[in-house]
């Protein structure tokens, strides 16, 4: 259980209570049209976000509801994600990807400037992000154990942490991080993928 929630443990700015660490990256992979899901869409084994929900620094205490286009600015707009893990079979394995196509391999659009950095703070194992969370008011800080800074580029999938996946039947698993970055502007649309293109965003992948 612990294992998994480092998955999403390390994702970025963060309060006073819980210090910024850089994302880890665990290994990556060239993300090419050969290379993307079959017909674009993601096998039933991947979960996707069920909540997103950006956050500011510079407007703390405002709250920006729940999106599907996720927002990180230098040093101010971060975005948390909330994943919700099935219950698993013992012995099931859960990978932290973050699925990061070039743009001709997308049919979803995105913005992306910058050195291409980013952070991540991970919060307490069965909490997360509400659409009235703001940077002031985040969820309960959990384990982020530091690790070497890492650079996400277009045209890559990464793999950000691999573990048990902890959630035993019949209970499900919230994971919850925030991403943020001190010298990248980006923003996408998360989607699971269809005929036109590869998937974009953060997904669980349970095997």
């Amino acid at each position: 259980m612990q294992v998994i929630l480092s998955i999403l443990a390390a994702l970025v700015t963060s309060t006073a209570a819980s210090p910024v660490h850089p994302l880890t990256v665990v290994s990556s992979r060239h993300l090419g049209r050969e290379s993307c899901p079959k017909g674009g869409k993601l096998p039933p084994n991947y979960v996707a976000p069920t909540l997103m929900v950006p956050v500011s620094a510079n407007l703390p205490d405002v709250a920006f509801g729940s999106t599907k286009k996720p927002l990180i600015t230098p040093n101010n707009f971060c975005t948390i994600f909330n994943l919700v893990v099935p219950p698993s079979a013992p012995g099931d394995t859960c990978t932290l990807e973050f699925l990061f196509p070039d743009y001709e391999e997308t049919s979803s659009p995105y913005l992306y400037q910058g050195g291409g950095h980013f952070t991540f703070t991970g919060y307490a194992f069965g909490s997360g992000a509400t659409k009235e969370t703001t940077y002031n008011h985040q969820p309960p800080p959990g384990p982020s154990p530091p690790h070497p800074p890492a650079v996400l580029r277009p045209g890559n999938a990464y793999i950000v942490n691999v573990g048990g996946c902890g959630a035993e039947p019949p209970n499900s698993l919230e994971v919850s991080g925030m991403l943020c970055s001190p010298d990248t502007a980006f923003s996408y649309l998360q989607t699971e993928g269809d005929e036109l293109g590869c998937p974009i965003g953060f997904f669980v992948a349970i095997s």
